[in-house]
């Protein structure tokens, strides 16, 4: 049986979890209804703010239930909530991935207002790099080897797995600096991704890590935040 958690510490958690995915399906429900002059990036990045709520829900409700009925359940409820937990982790990390080749787009519309997606040479190879390296990582997802559902997990597939995703976070990072001046963003994906590694590096030997989560997700909120300002 896990240990439970304190009653603050469950209904914190699980008032933050909400309030994110509340958050989460707002903006993206209000770019995407943003007028024709706010530009094609908003569509997209509306988009991308719902996948990433949608994609986080499935693991953060079951989340949010365990908290509300307590970790201390009978054997068949544990194996549903480590399956569920499992699924959630799983589709997450996909929705996440996906998150990031959809944000290049974006910035991409947002540079260059009125046009069609029509890549110079150097910019069609990073995207093509992006794609290549969001099938990897689905794929490495994918594999039976990541346990994903038998609540222990494989920290060497875990490494596997998010490679790929790191090589992303840093191309990210270096066309928003690069291309776009977008300091602000780049810092907040670079943090993202240290919170993110943090608890998949770190968090089996050191559970505390996994509140890193909470700076993560703090991290999206605020880059959605930024772009919707710039509606």
């Amino acid at each position: 049986m896990e240990q439970e958690k304190p009653l603050g510490m469950r209904i914190g958690e699980s008032a933050f979890c909400a309030g994110y995915l509340v958050f989460a399906f707002v903006a993206g429900c209000t770019l995407l209804a943003s007028t024709p002059s706010a530009g094609a990036w908003a569509h997209t990045c509306g988009v991308m703010t719902l996948l990433l709520g949608c994609g986080d829900a499935f693991h953060l409700i079951p989340r949010i239930l365990v908290n509300i009925r307590g970790a201390n359940e009978n054997p068949a409820m544990l194996r549903r909530r480590t399956f569920a937990l499992g699924l959630g982790n799983l589709i997450s990390s996909i929705t996440m991935t996906l998150f990031y080749l959809l944000l290049f787009v974006g910035m991409w519309q947002m540079a260059h207002p009125g046009q069609g997606l029509v890549f110079s040479p150097l910019e069609t190879s990073v995207f093509c790099a992006l794609c290549v390296l969001v099938a990897v990582r689905i794929i490495l997802c994918l594999f039976p080897q990541n346990r994903w559902f038998d609540g222990t997990g494989s920290q060497m597939w875990a490494i596997y797995r998010n490679a790929p995703f790191a090589i992303m976070g840093v191309i990210t990072v270096l066309y928003l600096v690069g291309w776009y001046g977008e300091w602000l963003i780049a810092s907040l994906v670079c943090a993202s991704f240290a919170c993110y590694l943090g608890v998949v590096l770190g968090a089996r030997n050191n559970p505390m890590l996994g509140m890193l989560m909470i700076p993560k997700t703090v991290c999206y909120i605020w880059l959605v935040a930024l772009l919707l300002a710039r509606m």
